[in-house]
């Protein structure tokens, strides 16, 4: 069973664990940052300038999403819970609180693409990649809430 709740601060570490093992399954991105780097920037820019929604399946996070209104900065589920309804339980929450969503997803990430509009995402926007860190191509995605 999959529980959401809103993230605190003694999770940081936890998050920031899944942040770093879940980018490093991206192998077509380069390796910017130390899992310490990725552990300071959840604690100091994340948990504090987002809304941070966990998912949690047997006392442990498994998924998490930080949030804006409208836009979703970071999603990512372990690579163990891919296809168990992670994700689709952040997106649900996410979609629940607003009419319009957007977020960014790297052009190489199929399945993360694919995932996205089967969520009822559409592709709005190709890049080359320049304005990102990673400097990887990448899609603005938009979802639209279909109730008027």
């Amino acid at each position: 069973m999959i529980t959401l709740r809103l993230a605190t601060e003694a999770d940081a570490a936890e998050i920031a664990a899944l942040f770093a093992a879940s980018r490093r399954l991206l192998t077509f991105l380069p390796d910017l940052h130390t899992v310490e780097e990725d552990r300071v920037y959840v604690r100091d820019k994340v948990l504090r300038d987002f809304r941070v929604t966990v998912a949690v399946r047997d006392g442990r996070i498994v998924g998490f999403m930080a949030e804006l209104e409208g836009w979703i900065e970071h999603f990512y589920a372990g690579a163990t819970q891919l296809r168990t309804g992670v994700g689709s339980a952040l997106m649900a929450d996410a979609k629940s609180r607003n009419h319009e969503l957007q977020l960014w997803c790297f052009a190489d990430n199929l399945r993360g693409r694919a995932f996205y509009e089967k969520q009822g995402f559409a592709a709005v926007e190709f890049t080359d990649g320049a304005s990102n860190e990673a400097k990887a191509p990448d899609i603005l995605y938009r979802w639209e809430r279909g109730d008027g």
